[in-house]
């Protein structure tokens, strides 16, 4: 048998309320309570480790409820408490270590001036906020720490909005684990990246996944979330739900009491719903996703978990794990997440969108929304900015630990033999699952899995350590042999037994190997691949057989790599000139400053190149020499010998220089972007014409400048940073640059029947064409896609534009608005889905 539960006090008063006697009939003084709720939950106390903080809404009371009441005679709230208690236990927790307690505050809808009697709304609502921040506050100075999930309803909704607003709030923001808010009042539909993460979820009336027009929201405001639980496009720990016909929270147009009544009484079926209503499956999805969150960051250790750990060499190390050091330190200074696959499939190695991770989707949700580093990843990265070039290559963990490392260290040898700058494994002999970056002290530098910060971390945190190799090849391990980890690019690469092309074919390499190269010399010049180079690398694994230099990674002449006969890098010895001689990063006068030679200096040059033409002791050259014992770059003006040195050969693509050439930008304080947009983050500044490397461009945002309109971007690789083709000398689309990988690499004609490109970077792809439904798909920059049809649906407002055109992909199975498909709002040549 069900019993249906009691009509709440605010639909009594609402029914008073539109009888126009609100102020002369909300009941007998006697009844009237000065607080809710009752019983009085207490003042808070330490000892749990979860409390849920409950808000109930306008006029409820706790008195004499019942099952299922116990938090607000709606039941709303209770709903989502089962819920949230439920995936709690779901992950682990108990029910001792759970706490939940409901705010006492007024929770009233009009004044009853009568003594005892209740304040109006806007007056409660500041009791709440206050009082809700008083607790936050308390919990804050807990010596457990505990976690907090905040959940608010209707009014208990708008409470917790308006508290989060507060500095006292938001500076115990790690504190608070989540927030989950129902039907609330001042909504804001328009509020960039929660809708599209699914943070903000919109439903109708039968439960299914609706969406909201951005004009519409909270019937008596329009509250922004504050950046610190929104996050951004995913990283948020806001969470919240509103039904289409629920006007308190979804009212059309914009907020005003001008209506309140009349609203009210509208919503009201649909507004004491959300958990009856379909059984709690949404009160239960949320919930779920809340505590995920709340149980992700409270393992974290909130924002910092090591905030007093310095990132820095803490024993003695060598100058490439110094380097490296300082690259994986720039990495955590930047407050980077790991992401499952970050780093890998992009060159030069560098930051991604990671993906979500099939083992763990829970904790990997969040991903393919966040640019950062998986653990390979991360060690890559930070010694491709030590080496000058992927020593390490596109390898797992497991792949890297079993390269042909000169130096290793066994599990058996301890920590103690190791260095700052080490690369440590994880795992077992069968397989290695993760890796990081020794710092010394027993710490280490690590990307240490998904929804968590890169940081660093007490080794002892692994008890499974496998072993450690130290990529500069110096001091002793076990491993024997010289010279550090190299690998080959291309497929069908043949070795010789000889260093040269006529010698007979000792093997043949399918596809990238991992080798190792004891030595190196000056043999046979071979042109190959737009390529070249007479330096040959000595395999003492793969039969003693030679391959060319053109096949290896890296610069002409290997760093750290000895020359087999005790012969100089280059084409012959060669020296400096004068006094302050300075070697740079890359072939320009702006270039970072590697060294400066004080005197007359023998120097070993690997190549030259016609750079930047630079003016000095009342001589101009453009041609600029590399010299490999320094990893940079010497104007040939200050070598001893002709302008252009007769013999030293032309450097290729892997002398420091990458495919597409060396280019030089015109005009003043020219701005570099992280992204092939003008209004992403600037990354540098070019105070004037300046001599850059381009590996690859890309059809990014449209960008009229100096009288020129052109949505040609170049990537810097050794900038890492993206320049605007305007501020390139060459034409609008580079001659012999590749296009970057995703982009069709047409500077016109982007129209080819149903095939079109995007523009702009983290381009969601939904379920449905809707910006409120669930992304199938992110396009992390300008893409080629096949339009299957378009229709119009949700109307979006981005980057400036408004457009309610979708178009169906093919490959994505999904829809995108066609504000982000280069062409016009609605394309005719397109059918209508």
């Amino acid at each position: 048998m069900t019993t249906r539960p009691r009509l709440p006090r605010w639909l009594l008063l609402l029914s008073v309320l539109l009888a126009m006697v609100a102020t002369t009939t909300l009941g007998a003084a006697p009844d009237a309570r000065a607080d809710y709720p009752n019983p009085d939950p207490g003042d808070p106390v330490c000892g749990p480790s979860w409390v849920v903080i409950s808000a109930y809404g306008t006029e409820e009371d706790t008195t004499h409820q019942g099952a299922g009441m116990e938090w607000g005679s709606s039941g709303v709230n209770s709903w989502f408490i089962a819920g949230i208690v439920q995936s709690l236990h779901d992950k682990g927790v108990q029910d001792q270590a759970i706490k939940v307690r409901n705010l006492k505050y007024p929770a009233s809808l009009i004044s009853r001036p009568w003594p005892g009697g209740l304040p109006d709304y806007w007056t409660g609502l500041g009791i709440g906020r206050d009082r809700l921040a008083s607790e936050v506050n308390f919990y804050a100075g807990c010596a457990n720490h505990p976690h907090l999930i905040l959940l608010g309803y209707s009014m208990g909704a708008h409470v917790v909005k308006s508290a989060l607003q507060l500095p006292v709030v938001q500076s115990h923001a790690d504190t608070i684990g989540a927030v989950l808010t129902v039907a609330d009042p001042s909504r804001n539909n328009g509020q960039i990246g929660m809708a599209q993460a699914g943070a903000m979820l919109t439903i109708n009336p039968d439960f299914s996944t609706g969406t909201a027009a951005v004009a519409d929201g909270g019937l008596l405001g329009r509250l922004n979330v504050p950046g610190a639980f929104a996050g951004f496009i995913g990283d948020g720990r806001y969470f919240d739900v509103c039904r289409t016909d629920d006007h308190v929270c979804n009212r059309p147009g914009p907020p005003s009491t001008d209506d309140l009544a009349q609203q009210f009484a509208y919503s009201l079926p649909a507004h004491t719903q959300y958990g009856a209503g379909d059984h709690g499956a949404t009160a239960n999805r949320m919930a779920a996703k809340a505590v995920s969150t709340a149980v992700s960051f409270a393992a974290s250790g909130g924002s910092d978990p090591n905030p007093n750990t310095p990132c820095a060499p803490h024993t003695d190390t060598d100058p490439m794990g110094a380097a490296a050091i300082a690259a994986a330190c720039s990495v955590i200074a930047q407050d980077t997440w790991y992401t499952w696959g970050g780093g890998h499939s992009v060159s030069p190695p560098q930051a991604t969108f990671g993906s979500v991770d099939q083992s763990d989707p829970v904790r990997s949700a969040n991903d393919p929304y966040r640019k950062g580093f998986d653990c390979s990843g991360y060690v890559r990265f930070a010694y491709y900015k030590a080496a000058g070039y992927d020593i390490i290559g596109d390898r797992t963990a497991d792949s890297a630990y079993r390269a042909p490392w000169s130096v290793r260290f066994g599990p058996p040898m301890g920590e103690s033999v190791l260095r700052a700058g080490d690369i440590v494994y994880f795992g077992t002999s069968a397989n290695i699952h993760h890796t990081a970056i020794y710092l010394g002290t027993g710490l280490i530098a690590e990307a240490p899995q998904s929804n968590e910060k890169i940081r660093v971390s007490p080794m002892s945190n692994h008890h499974d350590y496998m072993g450690a190799v130290r990529p500069s090849g110096s001091g002793s391990g076990g491993g024997g042999g010289v010279g550090g980890p190299n690998s080959t690019w291309g497929t069908g690469v043949r070795t010789h037994t000889t260093p040269s092309t006529s010698g007979p074919v000792y093997t043949t390499l399918s596809g990238p190997t991992a080798i190792r190269i004891d030595c190196q010399k000056h043999a046979q010049s071979v042109t190959a691949e737009g390529y070249t180079n007479d330096v040959w690398s000595h395999l003492p694994d793969i039969g003693g057989s030679w391959v060319s230099n053109i096949y290896v990674r890296g610069p002409a002449w290997l760093p750290n790599i000895p020359a087999c006969d005790g012969s100089s890098p280059g084409g012959g010895a060669h020296s400096t000139w004068g006094t302050n001689v300075n070697i740079r990063a890359i072939p320009s006068a702006s270039g970072r400053l590697v060294t400066t030679l004080a005197g007359p200096t023998d120097i070993g040059i690997s190549c030259q190149k016609h750079a930047e033409s630079v003016t000095a002791s009342g001589i101009t050259n453009d041609a600029w020499s590399f010299l490999p014992n320094y990893n940079g770059w010497v104007s040939n003006i200050f070598v001893k010998g002709a302008a252009w040195l007769v013999d030293v050969p032309t450097c290729g693509g892997g002398s420091g220089g990458a495919v597409g050439g060396d280019h030089m930008t015109w005009g003043t304080n020219v701005y570099l972007h992280t992204a092939p947009t003008a209004t992403s983050a600037r990354a540098d500044l070019l105070p004037g014409p300046t001599a850059v490397t381009i590996d690859c461009q890309v059809h990014g945002q449209s960008v009229t400048a100096e009288g020129i309109t052109n949505d040609g971007w170049s990537h810097l690789a050794d900038r890492q940073a993206w320049i605007s083709n305007i501020y390139v000398k060459g034409a609008a689309w580079l001659d012999g640059v590749p296009a970057c990988d995703g982009d069709p690499g047409s500077p016109g004609g982007e129209t080819h029947g149903n095939t079109r490109t995007t523009w702009g970077t983290n381009v969601r792809v939904h379920q449905d064409a809707t910006s409120g439904s669930g992304v199938v798909a992110t396009l992390a920059g300008p893409t080629q896609v096949t339009v299957v049809c378009q229709k119009h649906s949700e109307s979006v407002t981005a980057d400036g534009y408004t457009n309610d055109g979708w178009s169906r992909l093919a490959d994505q199975q999904g829809w995108i608005s066609n504000i982000y498909i280069k062409g016009p709002a609605w394309d005719d040549s397109l059918p209508t889905c």
